[in-house]
């Protein structure tokens, strides 16, 4: 049985699994020089600390980004080529939201999910689009986390 990574998935899965099957995929779609490129940080962005980390996150965002994008090029073959993409997007959105950005004390994960499932309506075709949606998302999360 294939698991679809809904909300009902995610919450039944431990998250040790969900980690490991996340970090497997990113390292799948995302080659190891563009990690290296996307963690290699400028002398100028490691000189204090909110610089680093508004580096690491920007690094964050592009690998989720690209690793989303680049799912329609691994399923290309697929037999069930649609399935499996919307399937490995949420996926790779759990690993955005919780392994990334640890938002899983902000955001709940059924929260996400719904977010989530309205972005696969029509999700973004390229990494600059998933960038952009990835980016609004976060800015969503965070007018939620002050509403709290």
């Amino acid at each position: 049985m294939q698991r679809d990574y809904t909300y009902h998935c995610l919450s039944q899965t431990s998250r040790e699994e969900l980690e490991e099957l996340s970090l497997k995929m990113i390292h799948r779609l995302v080659p190891e020089e563009s990690m290296t490129e996307l963690f290699t940080f400028d002398h100028d962005e490691t000189e204090d600390q909110d610089k680093l980390q508004e580096a690491q996150f920007d690094a964050m965002l592009r690998m989720n980004a690209i690793a989303l994008s680049e799912l329609a090029a691994l399923f290309a073959e697929s037999d069930n080529k649609q399935q499996n993409i919307i399937r490995m997007q949420r996926l790779l959105l759990w690993h955005f939201h919780t392994v990334s950005f640890h938002l899983e004390r902000a955001i709940p994960l059924e929260t996400h999910c719904n977010h989530v499932e309205i972005i696969l309506k029509q999700s973004p075709q390229n990494a600059l689009e998933w960038v952009t949606t990835l980016t609004d998302l976060l800015r969503q999360y965070a007018q939620l986390a002050q509403a709290k």
